[in-house]
C-alpha cells in the first residue's frame, strides 16, 4: 500500500499545461499541488474518481474493516486491516453521487484529499500521511474511500485518561518533545500555504508504532495564494479561537444553543492565529484539564505572565498565548526556540495510557480472567514507569477479580506485588500486611520450604530495614536464606542476593565488619556462580565500597568502585549509566584525600558521559559538572573553574535544570561563592568582591538560617581585601564573618570561626600590631582544639605562630 518510488511525469489535460506537478504510483495519480492552482487540482482529482469508478480500477476487497474509530468532518472513519500485507489502516468513508462535483461540501472533501495528498509527499513525521484514494459501493451507497495512516487516539482521549489514571500530568520536558513534533509540521504546512484553523486536542493524533503526534482533520484547512497573509472568514472550535478572532467574529447560539457564525468582520492572519490554538492546546494539556473558558483562560495567562521564575515551557507557552497577534511568536520562530532546547527533551511513554483505553473500550468483551491478566499487566507497566501510586491502583484492581475468581495463586502473586509497590510508597504497614497475607498464601499452596516463601520473608525483611527496624529485618533474611539453602544448597543467586540484604541491615546499624563480612560471602557465590567480571557482581562491588566509604577508608573504597568500572567498561554498551554513576563516586572519594588530578580525570569522564546519557542540563550532568568545577577550584585552574561555573550560573538563572526551589537556591549560592573564590585566584579582585556580593544579596532573600554561609562568605570577602591592602576592609569583613557564627557549636562553624580569628591573627601580624595579633591567635587555637585536638598540624602552626609573636613583645 505504501508509495513506491514515484516517476514523475509531465501532464496536458484539456489541451493546457497545467501548472502542477503529476506522479504517477502504477494506477494511482497524486496532485503535487501548487497553491494557485487548486480549483484545477480539484477538477482533476474528481475526475480520477470518476475514471475509477467506471473502470472499476481499484482492489477494495483486501481491506477487513474492524470498528469505527472516529468521525472527520466530512465522514466516518474505521480502523481495517490489509489482508494481503497484514498492515493495519484508517479508512474515511465520504458519500459522493454523479452529481457530487456540484456539491459545495464534496468539493470541500475534494480539498481535504488535495492537501493532505501535497502535505504526504513531505515525509514529515507530524502530519497524517494517506496512502491511497479508492471510490467504491458499500450498502447501495457510493462512497469515497480514503486509505490513510492508522492513529491509536487523539490527545484528548489521553488527556482524559491522564486525568483517571491518578491525573499523571505530562512533564515540561515531555511536553517540549510533543511541541516540536507538531510544529514541525505546522511549518510545512506553513511552506506550502496551507493554514489549519480547527487546532485541538481532538484533531492531534497519537501513533504507538512509532511514538509520534500527527496533525489531523485537515477539513477545515484553507490554501492561500502565495503572497496571501490576511483571511476573513472563520472555521474550527471558538474555545481554540485567537483573541482577533473570538473578540471580532459575530457568535451566536441557535436554539439548541450551538454556535454559528453571523456577520463577520475580519481580517486576520490565520498562522499566527493557529499559533494560539496550539498555546492553549498545550496549556490544556500542562494543567491536565479537558476544556477551560475564556476567564479561566485569562486567568491562566495572566499567571503564566507575572510567574518570577518561569520553566523553559513556560515562557515558551507565553509566547504562544500573547494577546496581540503582532507580538505573537510565529511558527518559524517557534521551531528555532524550541529546538535550541533538544537537550531538555523527553519521549513520553504513552503506552501504558493507550492500553488503558483500549481496556476500558474492551471490558464489555473480555472475561474476568482476561480483565485480571490485563490489570496485572497494567500495574507492572506503571512500575516500570516509576509510578507506584498507578500501579497501585491497577494490582488492587486485579486483586478483586482473583478473589472473585477464587485464585489463590494469582491472589497471593498480586499481593507480593502490592507489597513492593506499598514499599516503593513508604506505605510500610499496608506493605507488612501484604507481604503477611502472601507468605501465609504460599504456605497453604506449596508449603513452608518453598521458594516463593522465602522470597515473602525476604521482602518482609525489606520493609524492616526500611521502617528502621533493622535486627527483625535481619531476622527476616536469615529465615529467607535458611529455605533457600535447603532447596538450592549453599551457592545459589537467591541466597547471595539475601546475604547482602543481610549486609546492608547490618550497615544501616553501622556494623560494618559484619556488612563486610556477608557482602563478600555474597561476592564469593556471585563469583563461583557468574564469573569474576560479571555485570551482576557489580551492586555487591559498589556496596563494599560504600561501607569503606562510611569508614572513611577511602583508598579501599576506591578499589572497589575501579573493580565495578572495569566490568562496566566491559559492558560499556549497556551499562553507560552505571559506569557515569560509579565514575562520579570514585571523584568523590579522590577528593576526600586531596587528589586533585585524579578527582579531575574521573568528574571530566562522569560529565562527559552523563552529558550523552541525559543531556546537558539533566540533574546527574550539572551534579558531575559541579564536581568538576571544584576539583579544578582546588587544582588552582582558575580559568577552566571559571569557564564551567559561568555555565552553571546560566543554566540556573535560565531554569534549565530540573529541580527543587531549594536545590536551585542552594546551588546558585555555592556557584555565587566559587566565583569569587576563582576571580580570586587569577587575582581580578573587583570581579572576585562582585560575585561574593552577589552571593550575600542571593542568601538574604530566603529567610531561613543561612548565617554559615554568609559567614563564608563575608570571610572570602575579608581575604580579598587583605590582598588588596585594604586592611580596614578586611577587619570589617572579618568582624561581620564572625558574628554570625559566634554562638555556634557546630564543628564545620568552630572550624571556620578558627580560620577567621587566625586570620585576624596575620592581619594584625602585618601592621605590626603583635599584641592583638597573639590574642586572635590564641581565640583561633582554641576554636581549632575543640573539633580537630591539641595534635593536629593545624594547631601546631597556629601555636608556632604565638611563639614568635611571644619574642617579639618579649624585645
Amino acid at each position: 500500500m505504501e508509495s513506491n518510488n514515484f516517476e514523475s511525469k509531465s501532464l496536458k489535460h484539456r489541451g493546457k499545461d497545467e501548472k502542477m506537478t503529476i506522479r504517477m504510483n502504477q494506477n494511482q495519480i497524486v496532485v503535487v499541488l501548487e497553491p494557485s492552482d487548486l480549483q484545477q487540482a480539484m477538477k482533476l482529482q474528481i475526475e480520477q474518481i470518476k475514471d475509477k469508478a467506471a473502470n472499476k480500477n481499484y482492489n477494495w476487497e483486501i481491506f477487513d474493516i474492524k470498528q469505527e474509530i472516529g468521525a472527520g468532518t466530512f465522514g466516518q472513519v474505521f480502523a481495517s486491516l490489509d489482508q494481503k500485507t497484514g498492515k493495519k489502516y484508517a479508512l474515511k468513508f465520504i458519500g459522493y453521487d454523479d452529481e457530487s462535483d456540484q456539491d459545495p461540501e464534496f468539493k470541500a472533501a475534494v480539498r481535504e484529499i488535495v492537501i493532505m495528498q501535497t502535505l504526504s509527499q513531505t515525509n514529515c513525521q507530524g502530519l497524517l500521511k494517506i496512502y491511497d484514494i479508492y471510490p467504491c459501493i458499500k450498502d447501495d451507497n457510493k462512497y469515497l474511500v480514503i486509505v490513510m495512516e492508522l492513529c491509536d487516539c487523539n490527545l484528548m482521549e489521553l488527556l482524559k485518561v491522564r486525568v483517571e489514571e491518578n491525573k499523571t500530568k505530562w512533564t515540561d520536558e515531555e511536553l517540549l518533545y510533543i511541541l516540536h513534533q507538531l510544529i514541525e509540521g505546522f511549518v510545512i504546512m506553513k511552506k506550502h500555504n496551507v493554514t489549519h484553523r480547527d487546532i485541538k486536542p481532538q484533531n492531534i493524533l497519537y501513533c504507538q508504532a512509532d511514538k509520534s503526534y500527527k496533525i489531523a482533520d485537515l477539513g477545515g484547512a484553507k490554501f492561500l495564494k502565495p503572497k496571501q497573509t490576511q483571511l476573513n472568514t472563520v472555521r474550527g472550535s471558538p474555545a481554540y479561537w485567537a483573541p482577533e478572532i473570538y473578540f471580532f467574529c459575530d457568535l451566536q447560539k441557535d436554539k439548541e444553543g450551538r454556535f454559528f457564525v453571523g456577520k463577520q468582520h475580519l481580517n486576520y492572519d490565520p498562522y499566527t492565529s493557529d499559533v494560539y490554538s496550539v498555546g492553549i492546546t498545550f496549556l490544556l494539556m500542562r494543567k491536565l484539564i479537558p476544556r477551560m473558558d475564556r476567564e479561566s483562560l485569562r486567568i491562566e495567562v495572566e499567571i503564566l505572565r507575572k510567574l518570577k521564575s518561569p520553566s523553559i515551557f513556560e515562557q515558551i507557552l507565553t509566547k504562544m498565548l500573547e494577546y496581540d497577534d503582532q507580538k505573537r511568536v510565529s511558527f518559524d520562530e517557534l521551531l528555532i526556540l524550541v529546538s535550541s532546547y533538544k537537550d531538555l527533551f523527553k519521549k513520553p511513554n504513552e503506552d501504558v495510557f493507550v492500553n488503558c483505553l483500549k481496556t476500558q473500550q474492551d471490558k464489555k468483551n473480555l472475561s474476568p480472567q482476561d480483565l485480571m491478566m490485563r490489570e496485572v499487566k497494567l500495574a507492572e507497566a506503571y512500575e516500570k514507569l516509576n509510578l507506584p501510586e498507578h500501579a497501585k491502583s491497577h494490582y488492587e484492581l486485579a486483586l478483586k477479580y482473583a478473589i472473585k475468581l477464587s485464585k489463590d495463586n494469582a491472589k497471593a502473586d498480586i499481593m507480593n506485588s502490592l507489597g513492593t509497590v506499598n514499599c516503593d510508597l513508604e506505605q510500610y504497614e499496608e506493605a507488612e500486611k501484604n507481604f503477611c497475607e502472601s507468605v501465609a498464601l504460599y504456605k497453604k499452596l506449596n508449603g513452608d520450604k518453598h521458594s516463593s516463601v522465602a522470597d515473602g520473608y525476604n521482602n518482609l525483611g525489606i520493609v524492616k530495614r526500611k521502617k528502621g527496624e533493622f535486627e527483625k529485618a535481619i531476622k527476616h533474611y536469615e529465615q529467607a536464606y535458611q529455605i533457600k539453602e535447603q532447596i538450592f544448597g549453599e551457592n545459589n543467586l537467591g541466597g547471595a542476593v539475601i546475604l547482602q540484604n543481610i549486609a546492608m541491615a547490618h550497615k544501616k546499624l553501622k556494623n560494618f565488619d559484619q556488612a563486610i563480612k556477608y557482602f563478600k560471602s555474597a561476592l564469593q557465590i556471585k563469583k563461583l556462580l557468574c564469573g569474576d567480571r560479571s555485570p551482576i557482581l557489580c551492586s555487591t562491588y559498589d556496596n563494599l565500597a560504600r561501607v569503606y566509604y562510611e569508614k572513611q577508608q577511602f583508598d579501599m573504597a576506591i578499589s572497589f568502585y575501579s573493580i565495578t568500572a572495569e566490568i562496566y567498561r566491559k559492558h560499556q554498551q549497556s551499562n553507560q549509566q552505571r559506569l557515569s554513576d560509579t565514575l562520579f563516586e570514585i571523584a568523590l572519594c579522590f577528593q576526600k584525600i586531596g587528589r586533585s588530578a585524579e578527582t579531575i580525570k574521573a568528574a571530566q569522564e562522569s560529565y562527559t558521559l552523563r552529558k550523552q546519557i541525559y543531556g546537558q542540563y539533566a540533574k546527574q550532568t550539572v551534579k558531575s559538572q559541579e564536581l568538576l568545577s571544584q576539583s579544578f577550584l582546588e587544582e588552582g585552574r582558575y580559568e577552566e573553574a571559571l569557564q564551567h561555573y559561568n555555565q552553571l550560573k546560566q543554566f540556573y538563572h535560565d531554569n534549565l535544570v530540573k529541580c527543587t526551589v531549594d536545590e536551585r537556591f542552594d546551588s546558585m549560592a555555592d556557584i555565587l561563592k566559587n566565583l569569587g573564590a576563582s576571580y580570586m585566584g587569577i587575582q581580578k579582585y573587583d570581579k572576585a568582591l562582585e560575585h561574593y556580593k552577589e552571593g550575600i544579596e542571593h542568601l538574604k532573600k530566603r529567610n531561613d538560617n543561612e548565617k554559615t554561609r554568609l559567614a563564608k562568605i563575608y570571610y572570602n570577602m575579608g581575604l580579598v581585601y587583605r590582598k588588596m591592602k585594604d586592611f580596614r576592609s578586611a577587619e570589617e569583613n572579618y568582624q561581620i564573618a564572625a558574628n554570625q557564627i559566634a554562638n555556634s557549636k557546630s564543628a564545620s562553624d568552630l572550624i571556620t570561626l578558627g580560620d577567621i580569628y587566625n586570620n585576624f591573627g596575620v592581619l594584625y601580624g602585618t601592621q605590626d600590631k603583635f599584641a592583638q595579633a597573639k590574642k586572635y591567635f590564641q581565640m583561633s587555637l582554641e576554636h581549632y582544639q575543640k573539633v580537630l585536638g591539641p595534635n593536629h598540624s593545624i594547631c601546631k602552626e597556629v601555636q608556632i605562630n604565638i611563639k614568635e609573636l611571644e619574642k617579639w613583645l618579649a624585645k
